[in-house]
């Protein structure tokens, strides 16, 4: 992490007032007195930037990112690469500036949908749009179309590489699954559910070849609130949304993005579960009428693939994300509603026995 006067001083030596004046198309100035460090990691930090024109002021948003991390490489790569394919889902790139052992993009700054309102099951309906927009432009064909500039870079979910990371994390999950039979609470919350996890596991990494052959599209990965914003959640209607924190990204299952943002949530709200089938059933609904508009329907019944990539989703990742937090005494709040939907929705798709 910078201190402001260090970074302040660093702006000066490369330039960034001319640079981003020219990538702005009008002069600006940096407010050296307020440099603010909003989130720093060893793998990136991000900062807030107030620049002057002639007329007015606003706010940027800086982001340093480290060479030496995969994931930033994802993400710098969704920004330069991706960003020109898919300018309307970003916000606006101003500059890309190497430094040293790090890279540099300023940003505009788009104020994140959580915070602004309070969010509703109906707000859903403001926000799927675009990612059905976003899903459809890459979707399959769309997406074959430009795999020479996507495949070098991009994780592909049905690789070989990809395989072998699910494969990786199942093992992981494994192993806390069999020493949970020494943590006495976990070891009655799971012990109904060990057997038939144990007899799904061997079948993975992929437990639903439909979810694979419904089509894939370039996934977000994260979607969260914390990572969709926009400018205008005071309209009615769709919203125009961009998506930041990149870092997930794949070409993967589309309905792998619906999980995140949808069954996930609900997860979370436990004042919204007694309704979570109307929410789930109106939240898909709206995926197809938006992902039709672009030409694309699914073969299989949508409610199945929706539970078949939220069942993918938690046997690959949710489990053990969960039980290490357990394990770390760091919450695990989703385990037991993790447990009871691989009981009850993979007993509807007959995996669970």
């Amino acid at each position: 992490m910078y201190q402001p006067k260090e970074l302040y001083s660093t702006f000066q030596l490369l330039k960034i007032e001319e640079k981003l004046s020219a990538s702005i198309g009008e002069k600006i100035m940096i407010d050296s007195t307020d440099l603010k460090c909003l989130k720093s990691t060893t793998r990136s930090s991000i900062y807030k930037l107030v620049v002057s024109t002639k007329h007015n002021s606003f706010p940027l948003i800086f982001k340093t990112y480290s060479k030496n991390n995969y994931k930033n490489d994802i993400e710098i790569n969704m920004y330069t690469k991706g960003y020109s394919k898919l300018k309307s889902f970003f916000p606006t790139i101003y500059l890309v500036e190497e430094y040293k052992e790090e890279t540099w993009i300023f940003m505009e700054f788009v104020q994140q949908v959580r915070g602004q309102l309070v969010f509703t099951p109906k707000h859903f309906q403001s926000i799927i749009p675009s990612v059905a927009k976003l899903h459809a432009n890459t979707f399959d064909s769309h997406f074959n179309e430009q795999a020479m500039e996507w495949s070098s870079w991009l994780p592909i979910y049905d690789s070989f590489t990809m395989r072998k990371e699910r494969s990786k994390a199942i093992a992981n999950t494994m192993n806390f699954l069999q020493e949970s039979s020494k943590n006495r609470e976990l070891k009655s919350i799971l012990s109904p559910h060990k057997s038939s996890l144990y007899k799904i596991y061997e079948k993975g990494p992929d437990f639903f070849p439909e979810l694979l052959e419904s089509g894939s599209a370039l996934t977000h990965g994260d979607l969260h609130m914390q990572n969709i914003c926009s400018h205008e959640t005071v309209k009615n209607g769709p919203w125009p949304i961009q998506f930041i924190d990149w870092e997930s990204a794949k070409y993967a299952p589309s309905w792998l993005d619906l999980i995140v943002l949808v069954e996930l949530l609900i997860a979370f709200r436990k004042d919204w579960q007694k309704d979570g089938n109307s929410i789930r059933t109106e939240c898909i609904k709206a995926y197809l009428q938006e992902m039709k508009k672009h030409g694309i329907s699914f073969k299989e019944n949508p409610t199945h693939l929706y539970k078949m990539a939220y069942l993918q989703r938690t046997l690959e990742k949710g489990l053990q994300t969960q039980l290490r937090r357990i394990y770390e005494n760091r919450g695990g709040e989703l385990l037991p509603y993790h447990l009871h939907k691989l009981k009850t929705w993979g007993k509807d798709l007959g995996i669970y026995k």
